[in-house]
């Protein structure tokens, strides 16, 4: 019988999440079956159920790691930044997806949340838990707002740009996407006193 390290496992569960993320991007979750995932990860169908117990499992693990990527993606390079300047960077680096044609880097929370408001109970709290401390882990880098505390900011935040991305991508046209852009970036401009940007719609 074949032995494999302690690291093996582990990388398995890994490219099955990723596989996993791709597929719900470009099929959505119905299309993301057992199998396609599988053979998306380069793997047999029979060696599913030794990572997750169910489809369902796995769909949820994946939202959350996707977040994490995302949210990693936006904030790399700025961990000295200061407020104004990190909160400019992550709404222009965010808006900016909206102009790409493809998906694979796109923020799950402009694509998924439905589905994670038709989950069950225990789905959405998972997905509560695991973005509240997503978002405490930025709320202190962002410019303080009379009035809000820090983890309304943040919520409020991505809230916006999550809304504008998935506005803009439902556009008939560039224009209407880039409109679309520029008033979300315009309005958390005045919001949080950010610093001008060149173009609201690229990172």
């Amino acid at each position: 019988m074949a032995r494999y390290s302690a690291e093996h496992k582990p990388r398995t569960r890994a490219r099955i999440l990723v596989a996993a993320e791709r597929l719900i991007k470009e099929r959505g979750p119905q299309g993301a079956s057992v199998e396609a995932v599988m053979r998306e990860a380069g793997l047999t169908v029979g060696g599913f159920y030794a990572h997750f117990p169910s489809k369902e499992a796995l769909l949820d693990e994946a939202l959350i790691v996707g977040l994490e990527r995302s949210l990693a993606r936006l904030a790399a390079g700025l961990e000295h930044a200061p407020p104004p300047a990190f909160a400019a960077a992550l709404v222009d680096r965010y808006l900016a997806q909206a102009r790409d044609d493809g998906l694979e880097r796109a923020c799950p929370l402009t694509l998924l949340l439905p589905e994670v408001a038709r989950a069950d109970d225990a789905v959405r709290r998972r997905f509560a838990g695991r973005t509240a401390a997503m978002v405490a882990g930025i709320e202190a880098r962002l410019p303080a707002v009379p009035g809000m505390a820090p983890r309304d900011v943040a919520l409020a935040m991505f809230a916006s740009l999550a809304g504008a991305v998935a506005f803009a991508r439902a556009a008939g046209t560039p224009r209407g996407r880039d409109r679309i852009l520029a008033a979300a970036r315009a309005g958390l401009a005045r919001w949080l006193a950010l610093p001008p940007s060149d173009d609201a719609g690229s990172a």
